[in-house]
């Protein structure tokens, strides 16, 4: 059956949606849809911090390593404005540099990402700018859709529905990406576990739903929602849209009892959780 979780900030909507994963047999839950009304809001630091040291306790990456394969932020020299129709050349031209200088930069040090064996298919944020990712000369899907989105915003059309990323599949001869789920991919676990981003404006606010065929809560979840977030900032920043809904659906959630202890584990790092989120609500 189907679950639903609405929340204003990053860290409640994962908080909510680990705690409701967590609760279902098994420790796992089918087509789970997670909401968050303002995503560039409510990243709370001391939570990260504990959801760092469950992961690192446990050999795992670190939640910022995590996001940064969704967006390395660290790698963009942000302008510190964002872009409007009526932008003058020379400041359009500082943003697109901005750009550049971040998909090069990545793009550069993905020979070396791609000696982890986990990366050798590429990684989420290669797929984006050089599909289908495993090369440094390919389709920059980022790229276009802002393109085609400033373009939309030049015309005045605030609402659209005709952009998409995707992070799965086979791309055509001509950089097309129809194929979000190729008939080849027998894969039941392992990348790419996220395979698709819709991204729809309305009322002139760029909203991002992020498609999962299957979704680690723990070791994985907040930073895929970190880097997520900072994915649809970069966006609204390049193409002078408001920021809207993030949304996330996974076919397959887990909670990971398997990995960390069972449900009285993950109990264990719900408290630690709701505890950070307390404590940091009092010192805002």
């Amino acid at each position: 059956m189907s679950s639903y979780v609405a929340a204003t900030g990053m860290s409640e909507a994962w908080v909510q949606v680990l705690d409701l994963v967590n609760g279902q047999r098994g420790g796992t839950a089918t087509n789970v849809m997670v909401s968050i009304s303002k995503p560039q809001e409510g990243m709370h630091s001391l939570l990260t911090d504990v959801v760092d040291g469950v992961l690192r306790d446990r050999g795992r990456h670190g939640v910022f390593t995590v996001a940064n394969t969704i967006f390395p932020s660290a790698l963009y020299n942000d302008p510190g404005f964002e872009w409007v129709p009526s932008l003058p050349s020379d400041a359009v031209q500082e943003l697109d540099d901005a750009a550049s200088e971040l998909y090069e930069a990545y793009l550069d040090s993905l020979p070396t990402l791609q000696r982890i064996p986990a990366n050798r298919g590429g990684t989420y944020f290669s797929r984006m700018i050089s599909w289908p990712g495993k090369t440094l000369t390919g389709n920059n899907q980022l790229a276009r859709r802002i393109r085609a989105l400033r373009s939309e915003h030049t015309q005045g059309r605030m609402v659209s529905n005709a952009s998409d990323i995707t992070v799965e599949g086979e791309a055509d001869d001509a950089g097309g990406v129809l194929e979000e789920y190729v008939i080849s991919d027998t894969r039941t676990r392992g990348f790419p576990c996220l395979v698709h981003i819709d991204i729809s404006v309305r009322e002139g606010a760029l909203s991002l739903l992020a498609v999962y065929r299957s979704w680690h809560l723990l070791t994985r979840g907040y930073g895929n929602l970190i880097g997520l977030a900072r994915l649809q900032a970069f966006l609204c920043q390049q193409t002078g849209y408001a920021a809207g809904e993030l949304a996330v659906v996974a076919g397959h959630a887990d909670a990971e009892h398997g990995d960390y202890s069972g449900r009285a584990g993950v109990s264990h790092v719900l408290s630690m959780a709701n505890d950070a989120l307390a404590e940091d609500a009092v010192l805002s």
